[in-house]
């Protein structure tokens, strides 16, 4: 059974360590030189987070390490937003990929991930990571005893279908998950107990919860150790950092981010720690102006911009803004997105900047429903409507829709007009909704969340939006886990300095580094993370 509760032995731990030392705490955020003799502890790895760079911590150990230390910013989650996710690894060339009649080439895939990183990411780290994602996933299943790696269903793959390289049907690289001997998927929240477990079971594995690395110690130019938030002094041959993003950072967000976003599923403790440290230090920062997008509803009656909160609910990651009898408009009336492609790419429509009206035009949004799909689907929110929350708004024409929510009403009502006649045909000729298999597998697949019992099973996301009552929600921008900008990393996920030098003794891995591709699958963050953490691990050890 799933938990994140803590272990009596690591309580007792993090207690002792708290209560050693307290003498420099004040002192912490500029230590940059510690004096050999006034080390706390030394250890061969010190490693930040429990999210996906625990796949670091462990191959550490099996790879060797005597003395592995863990903090982690969260007093009581193990895993962070990487263990309340879904579980799913974006992963290339594997060999369970011929069982599954799978087709692909190295070239591919690395020309299909330069293409969705806009051919900004490092060649050289696309080259690392998808050498190594193979050997990654037998590491995997070998330390743990699980019998292999496989896919569920075919929604959630390459999420630019439309690209080169891409894998038909949007199946094959993107949400592999690990299985069981027995045959059954492993999900997030079934994977980090096990990796806990681990931890927990080996004596040269020290894991503090709610400790934070709080500021990084040089000398000549290489990291040497770190102080921990409670004080404490560490010794350490190398640093990984795996920190996450910024996104709960106010500041950094108005610094990095293009448009101004409202939301983020992730854990609360990601405020760009590792990006800071990094940054005393001259690392390069790098891809900060990007996101892991996705669209959420607004949960409050009201929209606030400039706001931003945690939100899990309102994570619209896969419906019902895709699904038939619906669609999405800015406040001009006009649909401004392809509603039903995958979120990532959606959530970047919110960026357009009118320049007409000096403004975002698209934020918020407004996803329009009709009464057909009133009585074939839950509403967003799984809300029927016979108990609507206040964030759904209900009208019995078109005109009252416009004038209560504030959106232009005769371009809405020409908008609509196009819309149902192109839609009553199948086919939608500007923003192609309803071309891509994608969209068509992850209706099927949320259908059995989102659909009435007994009612007709569509197979198509276009339909007219012509029946009222109607219903209203606003839309925003969001994030599925947070940043993806930070310490530009090399193919070792060694963190490089802004003259591209290596920083000897500093690793960083996930939402605190510059990535591999971006949110090129289903399961980028995981997928990533977990196998640079790895590759880091490996050059650790000289493996």
């Amino acid at each position: 059974m799933f938990t994140n509760t803590i272990s009596r032995r690591t309580a007792i731990k993090s207690a002792a360590v708290i209560g050693a030392i307290t003498g420099i705490a004040g002192n912490v955020g500029n230590a940059l030189a510690v004096e050999a003799s006034a080390w706390d502890k030394e250890v061969d790895v010190l490693i930040a987070g429990t999210g996906t760079v625990i796949h670091a911590a462990i191959a550490c150990s099996e790879f060797g390490a005597e003395s592995i230390l863990i903090a982690d910013k969260n007093p009581l989650t193990f895993g962070g937003t990487s263990g309340m996710s879904g579980g799913g690894y974006a992963l290339a060339l594997l060999d369970y990929a011929k069982a599954e009649g799978i087709q692909d080439t190295r070239e591919s895939v690395l020309n299909y991930m330069q293409l969705v990183s806009d051919r900004r990411q490092d060649l050289n780290v696309q080259e690392a990571f998808v050498d190594v994602c193979n050997e990654f996933a037998h590491f995997v299943c070998d330390t743990h005893g699980w019998g292999g790696w496989g896919h569920i269903n075919k929604a959630f793959g390459d999420y630019y279908e439309y690209y080169q390289d891409s894998i038909d049907e949007a199946f094959g690289r993107g949400s592999w998950y690990p299985f069981d001997t027995e045959g059954n998927q492993l999900t997030a929240p079934m994977q980090w107990p096990v990796y806990q477990a681990y931890v927990e079971s080996h004596e040269n594995i020290e894991l503090l919860m709610g400790t934070s690395v709080e500021s990084l110690v040089a000398e000549d130019g290489a990291v040497v150790g770190a102080v921990l938030s409670d004080g404490t002094r560490v010794k350490a041959k190398a640093v990984i950092l795996g920190t996450g993003g910024f996104e709960y950072n106010e500041k950094m967000r108005k610094l990095y981010l293009p448009f101004p976003y409202s939301y983020s599923n992730s854990m609360t403790t990601n405020t760009g720690d590792g990006q800071r440290m990094g940054a005393k230090l001259g690392a390069e920062l790098a891809y900060m102006d990007t996101t892991f997008g996705c669209p959420n509803f607004v949960t409050t009656s009201k929209f606030v911009p400039g706001s931003f909160e945690m939100q899990q609910i309102g994570s619209d990651a896969f419906a019902p803004r895709g699904f038939p009898h619906s669609v999405m408009v800015n406040r001009k009336g006009r649909r401004f997105c392809d509603e039903s492609t995958m979120y990532d790419t959606m959530n970047r429509a919110f960026g357009t900047y009118d320049t007409g009206t000096m403004e975002y035009v698209n934020i918020p949004a407004f996803w329009i429903c009709d009464s057909q799909y009133a009585s074939t689907y839950l509403m967003p929110g799984y809300a029927t409507p016979e108990a609507l929350p206040e964030y759904v708004f209900k009208y019995d024409t078109i005109e009252e829709l416009a004038e209560g929510m504030g959106i232009d009403y005769k371009a809405l009502l020409d908008e609509l007009a196009n819309f149902n006649e192109n839609a009553a045909q199948g086919f939608d000729p500007v923003w192609h909704r309803g071309e891509k298999a994608v969209e068509g597998n992850t209706l099927q697949m949320m259908s059995a969340y989102m659909q009435y019992p007994g009612t007709e099973q569509k197979t198509s996301v276009l339909d007219t939006v012509e029946q009222g009552p109607f219903y209203c929600v606003r839309y925003a921008p969001g994030m599925m886990g947070g940043t993806r900008g930070g310490l530009h990393i090399n193919e070792n996920a060694q963190v490089l300095n802004v003259d591209g030098d290596i920083i000897p003794g500093l690793y960083a891995t996930g939402n605190c580094s510059s990535g591999v591709a971006g949110y090129w699958a289903g399961g980028a963050t995981l997928g990533q993370g977990s196998v640079m953490g790895y590759i880091a691990a490996k050059h650790i050890m000289g493996k």
